[in-house]
């Protein structure tokens, strides 16, 4: 009898573990966002905070794939930075954060722009071990009203062990795929679905 009441607390304890255990993705959506008329969304360059280039990059391309899949109309990546080239700083790094929504509007035509931040990008190989910690937020504005319609972020770690470097490196830079994929999964899960799914 002892070991039957032991069997029907466990269930409950790995439940309260495993929600411990999952990891949340702090994000706000406006309160009335269903009646948002958001269709189009421009994917600004990333603003990255970190050394890594190519995962500002994956970020960016991963992102709008993903709003795709969420129901918004694909606005191509090359169309947005023609368009907004000239508003680009000249100094070699592009501040796309400091474009305003309604110059997105007026140059683009989208209805809400979608600015990221990489605000963590680490990738280092020690002896037998390599990290890759990556984090982003990323915040979508009404290009009419300038308003914050939804932001989110998250932060990922992917652990790799070799006994030589070359292989740890090779992991390594295999890795930053796959944590900037996990990191836009986790936070564009929370974006309610676009018009085209809502139907």
């Amino acid at each position: 009898m002892k070991g039957c009441k032991y069997l029907l607390i466990l269930p409950v304890i790995l439940g309260i573990l495993t929600a411990g255990c999952a990891s949340k993705v702090p994000y706000t959506v406006k309160k009335d966002y269903e009646n948002n008329t958001a269709r189009m969304i421009a994917v600004l360059p990333v603003d990255n905070r970190g050394q890594d280039i190519i995962a500002a990059h994956l970020l960016r391309s991963k992102v709008l794939d993903e709003l795709y899949f969420k129901g918004y109309t694909k606005l191509p990546l090359e169309v947005v930075d023609s368009k907004l080239k000239a508003l680009y700083s000249t100094d070699g790094k592009v501040r796309a954060g400091r474009i305003a929504p309604a110059a997105v509007k007026e140059l683009v035509g989208a209805d809400a722009v979608m600015y990221c931040t990489l605000t963590e990008g680490d990738r280092k190989v020690s002896l037998f071990y390599a990290p890759v910690t990556m984090a982003a937020q990323c915040e979508l504005r009404s290009t009419n009203t300038g308003e914050v319609l939804w932001n989110a972020q998250y932060r990922s770690t992917i652990r790799s062990f070799d006994f030589t470097n070359k292989r740890l490196e090779m992991k390594s830079r295999e890795a930053v795929e796959t944590v900037i994929e996990e990191v836009v999964n986790k936070v564009l899960e929370t974006l309610p679905d676009g018009p085209n799914l809502r139907g």
